[in-house]
């Protein structure tokens, strides 16, 4: 068979058109038929034509439970929506909730974490002095983050639900942004693991990673999360890469006196509440 010749869909039958392909372990699968498949499914060059039609018919049976599904919580985000249905103990990830999308319904009893990641890109400020651009002594920076819901679930399909709680990098200059996304961050994390609300070791959290470990804007790290958002407790739950563990509690002491941070913010804690860098001594 030449590199150009049709294939046959070995699912539906029907023939492959140019660059419709999907390469199977041991077949080929139309585009029109990969998109039946779960949008959290990653195993698709790895599973066998047998695979791919048990899931199939997995899927099919998915959308009576979509028709059944009663949303009793609903928690939005910029991209996905996270339904809930307390009286099937289920829940769903998905931008809308209908047949056609056909969400997958997934039991609230398979989770096994719920964590948010945090990707924080360092910018350093500059200023300009004789037509070239100049640092800051000592230097300035500005930080971006994007934060990812990472939801880890026991399923015969697929393991991980990953999505993306903001569209756009969000400048620490906009803290009110921020701590929206924090706090429906934490709405998630609390409706879909309750016992972990308190932020218990091994279950949620919220990892860093980037340039700077120290602390998140919108989060005051020295004491759990900010006024407006209770039952946070940091001592388990924040595990920061590239770090060693650090008992951040409320019990840390304070120095009253103010200090200024690169950043240009004023304040009176170990940690700057603007952009979370470590008070210098």
């Amino acid at each position: 068979m030449g590199l150009f010749d049709k294939k046959i869909c070995d699912i539906c039958g029907e023939k492959i058109g140019l660059l419709g392909n999907r390469k199977l372990d041991d077949g080929n699968l139309c585009k029109d038929c990969a998109k039946k498949l779960s949008p959290w499914f990653e195993e698709r060059r790895h599973s066998t034509v047998e695979d791919i039609k048990r899931q199939l018919e997995y899927r099919e049976k998915n959308k009576k439970a979509v028709m059944d599904f009663c949303i009793t919580r609903q928690i939005n985000t910029r991209n996905y929506n996270v339904f809930i249905d307390d009286n099937k103990g289920n829940f769903t990830v998905a931008r809308k909730l209908d047949v056609n999308e056909n969400p997958d319904i997934v039991p609230l009893s398979a989770i096994v974490q719920c964590r948010v990641d945090v990707d924080q890109q360092q910018h350093e400020e500059t200023y300009t002095k004789d037509g070239e651009n100049v640092s800051y002594q000592p230097p300035v920076y500005k930080y971006e983050f994007d934060y990812t819901m990472r939801i880890k679930v026991r399923t015969q399909w697929f393991d991980d639900m990953d999505f993306r709680l903001n569209t756009f990098s969000i400048s620490s200059d906009n803290r009110r942004e921020l701590m929206e996304v924090e706090q429906t961050a934490y709405q998630i994390i609390a409706a879909l693991t309750p016992n972990a609300a308190g932020m218990q070791s091994g279950m949620s959290g919220m990892n860093m990673t980037g340039g700077m470990q120290s602390g998140m804007p919108g989060m005051n790290m020295n004491g759990g999360m900010q006024s407006g958002m209770p039952g946070m407790n940091m001592n388990g739950g924040m595990q920061q890469t590239g770090m060693s563990e650090t008992n951040m509690t409320g019990g840390m002491q304070q120095n009253n006196s103010s200090w200024k941070c690169q950043c240009g913010a004023e304040n009176t804690g170990k940690f700057c509440e603007y952009c979370g860098q470590p008070r210098p001594f």
